[in-house]
């Protein structure tokens, strides 16, 4: 076992400066490596605190994987760095960014509050990108909470703590939706957010499963905290409660987010994002894709995902659970809606999404830059003009890996505000 101390050099490179903080999973420490000649932070298992040793271990690992997805899809500037993983003396540790500045909580409570809210939406959209990037690569963070966001010196804010972020976990009951076996998509024990962060899906016993829109509750609590200082338990709160002086569109986004039923929320970051953005706390159009031969549909927002389920993949917001063509991609294709409305879609696979204007006789095909990659590696043509995106319109036909494929969607658009379970 490696002793962590002031002046310890671990592998042969990491010097120890000083511990920087212990968790319940844990412990890291400010570090010199001298092969890079850098500042690092350095965070090990946490073995002497109150969590069994096989619960640290399994975190650990988690926080490890979800770091290297995040670091293979090309990291986050709002988002500590991940720069591998090294041993010493028979234990495990993560290499990551070292971030000059403090604590999200320590500057509200050195300010109290911001307050200011130009500088809170702007802190609130680096937020938002942040955990964006985390949805659009289908991961969760479920542990939003004032001490996991740093502020840099650049003011600009810097999500940590990976522990308890894990992939989406779709709907339980309906053939359009599976849940990994032996998961439960509503159990919130392992999250450590305090109860005014946390949304309602994450408690215990909560019949609501989590999602995005759970971080959506989380930001929204702590954009109130940003602006009032403090924050309430309550749900549908609203800066303007408190007496505190903020603009008309600040404090409904807030009183948006943080709606206690999920389907009143915004239905992800980059939904809440481009709210901040535009100064307007207007929900989201949303549209509607049917399951041609199942008559099943679903109604659709911005940033939902299709794709089937793996048993150890990323799982999609609809995750079909008939999995008998192994061609589709675990996430396969997302939806978008662009700054004038208009939707999108974008493939995420390796073999393809083809898209058809009404007729089903003519195929645009769309794949990813991976995808792409894949074939030309094995050898295959790509056509020169591929995209990984398309407009879509009412009527189009999408049809996942080839037009063959019993995989086929009609879109339309929707005005009805629903759930995106697949009830009408």
């Amino acid at each position: 076992m490696t002793e962590w101390e002031t002046g310890t050099t671990l592998a042969d490179r990491y010097t120890l400066r000083e511990e920087l903080g212990k968790g319940g999973f844990g412990v890291v420490w400010a570090a010199k490596d001298s092969d890079r000649d850098r500042l690092v932070a350095l965070k090990h298992p946490n073995y002497g605190g109150q969590a069994p040793d096989d619960l640290v271990d399994k975190y650990f690992e988690r926080e490890r994987d979800v770091l290297e997805d995040i670091r293979e899809a090309g990291g986050h500037p709002n988002i500590m760095a991940y720069h591998g993983q090294a041993r010493a003396n028979g234990t495990a540790f993560l290499d990551i960014e070292l971030i000059d500045g403090d604590e999200l909580g320590a500057v509200v409570e050195n300010e109290d509050p911001i307050g200011d809210p130009d500088e809170v939406r702007e802190i609130g959209i680096g937020i938002c990108d942040a955990i964006s990037f985390l949805h659009d690569h289908d991961i969760i963070y479920r542990d939003l909470k004032p001490d996991n966001i740093m502020i840099d010196g650049a003011r600009e804010p810097k999500i940590i703590d990976f522990t308890t972020a894990k992939g989406f976990v779709p709907e339980r009951g309906g053939p359009q939706f599976t849940t990994g076996e032996g998961e439960s998509s509503s159990s919130g024990g392992d999250s450590t957010v305090p109860g005014e962060f946390k949304p309602p899906e994450l408690n215990r016993g909560s019949e609501q499963r989590q999602g995005p829109w759970s971080d959506v509750y989380s930001i929204g609590k702590i954009l109130c905290y940003l602006l009032v200082g403090w924050v309430p338990k309550d749900h549908g709160v609203s800066p303007a409660e408190f007496g505190v002086e903020s603009d008309d569109y600040l404090n409904e986004i807030v009183e948006t987010a943080t709606q206690h039923d999920r389907s009143d929320r915004y239905p992800n970051a980059s939904v809440l994002r481009r709210a901040l953005e535009d100064r307007d706390a207007t929900m989201p159009t949303q549209a509607a894709i049917t399951w041609l031969g199942r008559d099943e549909q679903w109604t659709i927002s911005p940033g939902d995902t299709i794709g089937r389920r793996t048993e150890d993949g990323p799982r999609p917001s609809l995750m079909l659970s008939d999995d008998r063509h192994k061609a589709l991609s675990a996430v396969h294709c997302r939806f978008d809606v662009d700054d004038d409305g208009n939707w999108a879609v974008i493939d995420t696979s390796l073999n393809g999404t083809y898209i058809s204007k009404h007729d089903e006789r003519n195929w645009r095909f769309l794949l990813s830059e991976a995808g792409q990659q894949r074939q030309q590696q094995a050898g295959e043509s790509v056509p020169d003009d591929v995209e990984t995106r398309a407009r879509l319109e009412a009527g189009d036909t999408i049809a996942l890996v080839s037009p063959s494929y019993p995989e086929r969607f009609y879109f339309q658009f929707s005005t009805q505000h629903t759930d995106t379970n697949g009830t009408r």
